[in-house]
Parts: C-alpha cells; sequence; structure tokens
C-alpha cells in the first residue's frame, strides 16, 4: 500500500464515507479512508427492524458510557456510536430528517457561520438525496442516498396518530423535510429496496470502491495526527500488525464523529492545555473549545395498553418470527423491511417559541428503553423527544491511550427548562392519546401510568427514565473569528492549525431540532467542496413555513 496520498479522511461513518467518494471523483487526486471498525455487510446492518440488534450489541458499536450524571439520578447513559464501515449510519433508527429551516439561519446569524444559512445548505440537501416526493425546489432527484417515504397506512395505529394531530387542531406537514418541518407528517427513512442504506452503501458502491485512486483501510484506529510545527503532516495508525504513519500532502479530515473527533485532536496535542497536561500529552496548540459544548437530544416514551392486535407483539415471538424472517430474506418485504418509525410530528412546546422543540415520534409497541425488551400484551408508546436543550457537557480524555474511551459528562436536565420541556410533552402525549381518533385503540397508560400527575412525580421519573436519542453533537463547534471556543471556522479548517478540517455532528454550533443523519451528510457534501477548492454551490432562498401566531399559540 501506498504511504502518501492527497486527502486522508479519518473516520468512515456518516460524514467520511461522503467525503472520500466525493473527493475521489477527482481521478487524479489519491484518497485514502481510514475506519477503525470492520468493513461488513453483515445482514443485520441491512435489515431495517434489526437495529435493536446493532444498538445492544458491541461488533459495530463503540458502546461508549457516559460518567454518572446527577440531573439523570445518576445513571450512566449507554451511548452507541457505529463502529464499522458507515458508522452510526450503518446502526442508527434511519429516520431521515433535516431539522428545522431556521436551525442553519441561526448558525448563520448568531454563531457566525458564514455560508451555512438554510439557503446555503439547501442545494447540498438537494445534491445528496433522492427524495420519495415533495417540492422540487427544496427535494433532490439524483443524489445517492435514496430516501423512502413509508407505507404507513398499513397499520391503522399510524392513522390514529396523525388524525389525533389534525384533530387537535395540530398543522399537518405534506413534507417535513421541504418547506413545512412543524406538523403532524410522515417519517422518511434511509431505507432502499427493503434495506437499510448507510452512507457506505449509498456513496461506496462497487464502481467507487474500483477507482485507483480511493484506498480504504479498515479496522485501523487513529492515534493522532502528525504535525510539523502548526501544519499537519499525515496521521499516524494502529493495525493489526503495528503502527505507521501515512503521509498527506493537501490535508487530513476528521469525520471520526463528536466523540472520536475531540478525542484525535486531543490525542495530538491540540485542545484544552490544562486537559493536555493533565494526561501528559505535549501541548502542540491550545484551543480551549475542543470537547466543550457537548450536546445531545433526551427521549422520554409514553407507553399504552393497545386494545386491538395491531402492535407489532406478535412478530416479536419465536414462531412470529419466522415468516417475517421468511419474508425480508427471500422478498426484502414485510414487517423487517421498515424501522417501523413511520409517522412523526415536531411541535413547540408552548407559545413564544418560534421553532419546534419536541418530536413526537410513534411505534408500535412498547419496549423497554434499556434492552428493547417488548412488554407483555399488546402496546404501543410514542417517543416525546426534546429537541432543544439548555445543558451543555464536555467530553475529556480518560488517558493518553487512544483506545481507552474517553469520559462524556453531558450534564442532563441539569437547566429547569429543560424538566419543564418535558412536563409539557408527557401533558401533550397524553392529550394525543386522549383524542378521539385513538378511541379505539388506546388503553390504559402503562408509562409513567396515571398516579404520575404531580410535578414532583413527573419529575422524578423524567429524570429515572430518560434515555439518549444518540444524537451526540458539538465537541468542536463551528463559528466565526469573534467566537473564542470555536474550534473550526466556517470553512471547516481547524483554528491555528493548517491541513486540518474537522466535518462531522462535532461541527454544530448548536444541535438542529431533528435526527442528525441528514444533517451530518449535509455537513460531508459541502465539506468535499471546501476541501477540494471548488466554489460553493449557489445558495438557493426558498421561504419556509412558522405558525403565524407562534408568539401567542401553541398549536
Amino acid at each position: 500500500m501506498r504511504q502518501d496520498f492527497d486527502f486522508i479522511v479519518v473516520g468512515g461513518g456518516s460524514a467520511g464515507c461522503v467525503i472520500a467518494a466525493r473527493l475521489s471523483e477527482a481521478p487524479d487526486v489519491q484518497v485514502l479512508l481510514v475506519e477503525a471498525g470492520p468493513d461488513s455487510n453483515d445482514w443485520r446492518i441491512r435489515m431495517p427492524l434489526a437495529v435493536d440488534r446493532l444498538l445492544t450489541g458491541t461488533t459495530y458499536n463503540w458502546a461508549y458510557e457516559a460518567a454518572p450524571d446527577p440531573g439523570i439520578a445518576g445513571r450512566r447513559m449507554g451511548h452507541p456510536r457505529g463502529r464499522v464501515l458507515g458508522g452510526s449510519s450503518a446502526i442508527n433508527g434511519m429516520v431521515y430528517t433535516r431539522g428545522n429551516p431556521g436551525d442553519y439561519d441561526a448558525w448563520e446569524q448568531e454563531h457566525g457561520c458564514k455560508g451555512w444559512g438554510y439557503a446555503g445548505v439547501l442545494p447540498y440537501f438537494k445534491r445528496m438525496e433522492t427524495a420519495p416526493g415533495g417540492d422540487d425546489r427544496y427535494r433532490g432527484r439524483s443524489g445517492p442516498m435514496r430516501v423512502t417515504a413509508p407505507r404507513h397506512a398499513r397499520n391503522p395505529l399510524n392513522t390514529a396518530f396523525l388524525e389525533a394531530g389534525r384533530a387537535l387542531g395540530y398543522p399537518m406537514s405534506a413534507d417535513p423535510n421541504g418547506a413545512q418541518h412543524e406538523g403532524f407528517g410522515l417519517a422518511e427513512q434511509t431505507i432502499a429496496g427493503g434495506e437499510r442504506l448507510s452512507t457506505a452503501a449509498a456513496y461506496l458502491g462497487r464502481e467507487v470502491r474500483r477507482r485507483p485512486n480511493l484506498t480504504i483501510l479498515a479496522d485501523t484506529l487513529v492515534e493522532c495526527v502528525l504535525l510539523d510545527g502548526r501544519r499537519v503532516s499525515g496521521i499516524r495508525a494502529r493495525r493489526s500488525g503495528g503502527t505507521t504513519d501515512l503521509a498527506a500532502r493537501r490535508e487530513v479530515i476528521l469525520a471520526a464523529g463528536a466523540v472520536g473527533s475531540p478525542q484525535i485532536l486531543m490525542l495530538s496535542g491540540i485542545g484544552p492545555a490544562a486537559e493536555l497536561v493533565r494526561h501528559g500529552i505535549a501541548v502542540r496548540h491550545d484551543l480551549p473549545g475542543v470537547g466543550q459544548n457537548l450536546q445531545d437530544h433526551l427521549d422520554l416514551a409514553i407507553k399504552f395498553r393497545c386494545l386491538t392486535p395491531h402492535s407489532l407483539r406478535r412478530y416479536t415471538t419465536m414462531l412470529g418470527r419466522i415468516p417475517v424472517g421468511i419474508d425480508w430474506f427471500l422478498r426484502r418485504r414485510g414487517v423487517a423491511a421498515s424501522n417501523q418509525f413511520e409517522v412523526a410530528a415536531y411541535l413547540r412546546s408552548r407559545p413564544g417559541i418560534a421553532r419546534p422543540d419536541l418530536k413526537f415520534e410513534f411505534f408500535p409497541l412498547g419496549v423497554s428503553s434499556e434492552t428493547f425488551a417488548p412488554y407483555p400484551g399488546e402496546s404501543f408508546q410514542i417517543h416525546c423527544t426534546a429537541e432543544e436543550s439548555h445543558a451543555r457537557g464536555q467530553m475529556v480524555l480518560q488517558s493518553a491511550d487512544p483506545a481507552a474511551a474517553p469520559v462524556l459528562q453531558f450534564n442532563y436536565l441539569s437547566d429547569a427548562r429543560d424538566l419543564e420541556r418535558f412536563r409539557r410533552g408527557i401533558a401533550l402525549v397524553r392529550e394525543l392519546v386522549r383524542a378521539a381518533p385513538f378511541a379505539p385503540f388506546a388503553g390504559a397508560e402503562l408509562e409513567p401510568g396515571d398516579a404520575v400527575q404531580t410535578e414532583a412525580a413527573m419529575d422524578d421519573y423524567i429524570r429515572q427514565k430518560t434515555n439518549t436519542a444518540y444524537h451526540i453533537s458539538c465537541t468542536c463547534r463551528m463559528g466565526g473569528a469573534d467566537d473564542p471556543m470555536a474550534v473550526v471556522d466556517p470553512e471547516l479548517r481547524v483554528r491555528g492549525i493548517d491541513g486540518l478540517r474537522v466535518a462531522d455532528a462535532s461541527v454544530m454550533p448548536v444541535v438542529v431540532t431533528s435526527n442528525l443523519n441528514a444533517s451530518v451528510i449535509m455537513i460531508a457534501e459541502k465539506a468535499a467542496d471546501l476541501a477540494a477548492g471548488k466554489p460553493a454551490l449557489p445558495p438557493e432562498a426558498r421561504p419556509h413555513w412558522s405558525n403565524p401566531d407562534w408568539q401567542s399559540r401553541q398549536r
């Protein structure tokens, strides 16, 4: 294998696969993609409904565990992250959602991220996708990510969820990834032909892998970037045969995720000086924002007895699984060909909020938040996810060993406003399930249960039962020149270091109000153009809907 390249992309996940594929489109550019996990086509990755096996296993999962957190009753929350080619797009819930257009306008206007407003990112969202419908002004038709609209009406519980929202006066959105994010609508999926479509599958197909200028190294842990003064010259990587140094003539691009990218920076001597000294790492560049600003979305599943046999319960028994497996393995059809998260709503929890801060997501089975074991009997659950959080945490090193997992301290629910949002969310879910369209289906509330009514009781339940929505982000935040804690500038270049960029969920200044995968792919598409020196795609100024009465009304 050659030892020098034009570009080295560290991390073959949601962003890295995209960047490597785009950069290697130029035949005279040598690109190396390095992934710590295996290059696998395991059926568990390809089958959409097998996601629970991936999230609870360790074969393709870093399986991080956060520090004990007083805000969630001292619990140590688990944080699955992909450790396989395709990264977290190979083990996630396959929900395709961009977030609110106002999220990106805030990046630009409030955080100094020039070029990252909605008009600037919309062309990249369009370039990356083949959308199932919607308005051509907002949706792409020929991108690598083939997006599916679920056949939601096959299950009357999905219809009840949507119609209950309509009955309560919420807006309905024909395309939450188009002009109107807020409201009830379908949950698009990164599923194609009944199989999960990770970025490895979408961007690194057979023809791309055959490119002579693209090298993919799996099962290879990057220990650090190599510095020649203030310029990055390459990486040091650990494989089964030992360590090796690989040179980058133009750039190294870190796409190792919101945990891996700041960890590699700190192991390279780039980060908060006191933190580096604490672990005996020579300080090459004091950059205080590395590992700070840690954000996530918390999720609370509210569970109900189902009065009709329309839940997934019958498919969870040994006998029930057999026809499901046969249908998927032979025809890529049936229950296992969907993630079963087919309808959702993005809502504002109260008047005075301009953008949705809650997501309701319907799942036709009540399951344990920790083990994914189903409830006995027929049940369903509605996930209430806080799409905004006032809590900020940090990621620090456990040791100078690149193989040691870093320490994640989220400080969940440390701000009273975050608890208040969940209390409102519980009340809104209860109201939704009491609406007339749910009457034939909704039985007793299983969790938190009718006994949990007071503010104190709800707070205790929230602290005990919330779980991560798997959206770790913001640890290498992007910002303008006047932001002392910004790690990268709006061109994703690491401040004070030449030849080094970061492009993944870590660069978000504030987490978007949605699942992250689509946004990360967009960041990677734009990063590839920045690294190649190409002009940005022309901005597309399109209007986007917000409730005209948002200051005075919740719906």
